[in-house]
């Protein structure tokens, strides 16, 4: 989670298991509010998710949807690639798009 100098929630994100999948996690619910992009609040909460994970993980999975190209380059930048298909059944069915890291 990350606030700005009110104290208001702008940003965050989560890691979590991926079920069925043993060793993989998956990127949950990163959002930056647009007040808050563009100053690199989400490279920092990417760094700190994937600093959590590589504790517990092997590998990061997320989903995410085509036309949040903003998003695809940070996980691209943070060393995502994509893949074609899920690893398995997240109940995302609007999410067209999937990526996955070696942690």
């Amino acid at each position: 989670m990350a606030e700005d100098e009110a104290g208001q929630i702008v940003g965050g994100t989560g890691i979590g298991p991926l079920p069925g999948v043993d060793g993989v996690c998956e990127l949950q619910k990163m959002y930056c509010l647009p007040s808050a992009r563009g100053a690199g609040l989400g490279r920092r909460l990417m760094e700190q998710a994937l600093s959590f994970a590589r504790e517990r993980y092997r590998r990061c999975y997320l989903e995410t949807l085509e036309n949040m190209t903003g998003a695809h380059a940070l996980y691209e930048r943070s060393g995502f690639h994509r893949i074609d298909r899920p690893l398995t059944d997240t109940g995302h069915f609007c999410c067209d798009v999937i990526y996955i890291k070696d942690l």
